[in-house]
């Protein structure tokens, strides 16, 4: 298959990514409630600490733009389309083009990935600036005479890493101390532009460490507090969902097999094998010790496995049945787009038709909506919100308060000791009280 060149498969997986993150733009369904929380932030109705401020940055644009759905998830979808680069960096520089460019194939069509790529979340920002700075480090450094001064852009692409996720932090230390052990060699050769490097990544963090000093007190504050946010029932809660997840539905159907090749063999590519592997792996035991367990968390390790698991299934030479499992899984993710987004569209319903129905009944009137859950109430409302758990324990504040019910989220005004007034709403699962 002569006419099937390394950049032809990396500019159709490119594209196949883009068809979906594009098409998931403009049939996207309302916005869900981590996006809610970072859209809250960018329009100034919310100050949670320990949602990381580049993807409130990407929010912020949105709000520009008029707030609408669309233009909140606008800048995601250039940002996440790095993952597939990304990928394709990683294969180049530690193997070769042509296992960088199958990497990213698979990459494109690895659902639990494509089917987010218009999402305001960080988690793909993120792991394109962390799969950027992987490949520049393992390229620098690995060169006989020592690393170029190229090497400096390792700082920004984990910045970038870090300020979309703070759940990033342990990861950028992982690689840091790994590549090295590994290549101090090539360092003491020349430590110049690597220096350089770590100096610059300081510097890009001195924001941070002052906001949260401003914050919290502490220069660690708000990662204290962002990694207490992820629920767990128990320490390692996450790593057990990892290695115990249908694989298939967890990871993808391509990426899984390929992966689970590439967690066996990443020793026998060398160093560069070595450092994908201890970062993937480091990523798996760092989150999964302190989290729950969801396939966003841990997009990196994925990715990053499928790298050697790739150069070592070549070796099968069948690229006629690799390139068609790959259309099918393309196929398969831009068809499973439509029931997806209509699925999260039918979820979400409730919860939009409440807002509609306080934000109309409180006429302008600065407003509070209590529920179960709050930030999409929050954001389509233009009220305050507050937890229902909260309640009898936060003052009320002298404003229009309304109770809400919704489906797998109820609420009793019995419970509140209030005078309730019901309103009425087109949909019988949706309760809503006003509250003297």
């Amino acid at each position: 298959m002569s006419w099937l060149t390394e950049r032809r498969l990396l500019a159709a997986a490119v594209l196949a990514w883009l068809v979906v993150a594009i098409a998931s733009l403009v049939l996207g369904p309302p916005l869900g409630h981590d996006e809610c929380a970072f859209a809250l932030i960018a329009r100034g109705d919310a100050t949670w600490l320990y949602k990381s401020r580049g993807v409130v940055a990407i929010a912020e644009v949105g709000v520009l733009l008029g707030g609408s759905e669309w233009a909140i998830r606008l800048l995601v979808v250039p940002l996440g389309a790095g993952v597939v680069l990304g990928a394709y960096a990683v294969g180049r520089v530690t193997c070769d083009g042509r296992t960088g460019a199958w990497a990213a194939a698979l990459i494109a069509g690895a659902h639990p990935m494509a089917l987010r790529s218009a999402e305001l979340l960080g988690d793909l920002p993120a792991t394109a600036g962390l799969l950027a700075a992987v490949a520049l480090l393992a390229g620098e450094l690995s060169r006989e005479a020592g690393p170029r001064w190229r090497i400096v852009l390792v700082a920004p692409a984990f910045a970038a890493g870090f300020y979309f996720r703070y759940g990033s932090a342990p990861i950028v230390a992982i690689a840091g101390i790994a590549a090295t052990a590994i290549w101090w060699r090539a360092i003491v050769r020349r430590p110049a532009p690597y220096l350089a490097m770590v100096a610059l990544l300081v510097l890009l963090l001195v924001p941070h460490v002052l906001h949260s000093l401003d914050a919290t007190g502490t220069w660690r504050g708000v990662l204290d507090i962002s990694r207490t946010m992820p629920r767990r029932a128990y320490l390692g809660e996450g790593l057990l969902t990892y290695l115990t997840a249908n694989p298939f539905v967890f990871y993808g159907a391509l990426v899984a097999p390929v992966a689970l090749v590439g967690l066996v063999t990443f020793w026998r590519f060398g160093k560069a094998g070595v450092f994908l592997g201890i970062v993937a792996l480091g990523q798996l035991v760092a989150i999964g010790i302190n989290t729950h367990g969801q396939p966003r968390y841990v997009f990196l390790a994925a990715a990053l496995f499928v790298v050697p698991g790739v150069a070592t299934l070549a070796r099968l030479a069948r690229p006629r049945i690799a390139l068609a499992l790959v259309a099918v899984a393309w196929l398969g993710v831009a068809v499973a787009l439509v029931p997806y987004n209509l699925h999260l569209a039918t979820l979400r319903a409730p919860i939009v038709h409440a807002a509609e129905i306080v934000e109309a009944d409180a006429a302008g009137r600065p407003c509070l909506a209590v529920a179960r859950i709050v930030p999409q109430l929050m954001w389509y409302s233009r009220c305050d919100g507050m937890m229902t758990t909260y309640v009898g324990i936060v003052p009320w504040p002298q404003k229009q308060t309304y109770l809400i019910s919704l489906p797998g989220h109820p609420a009793d005004p019995s419970t509140i000791q209030r005078v309730s007034h019901p309103v009425p709403t087109r949909d019988p699962r949706v309760l809503v009280w006003t509250l003297d």
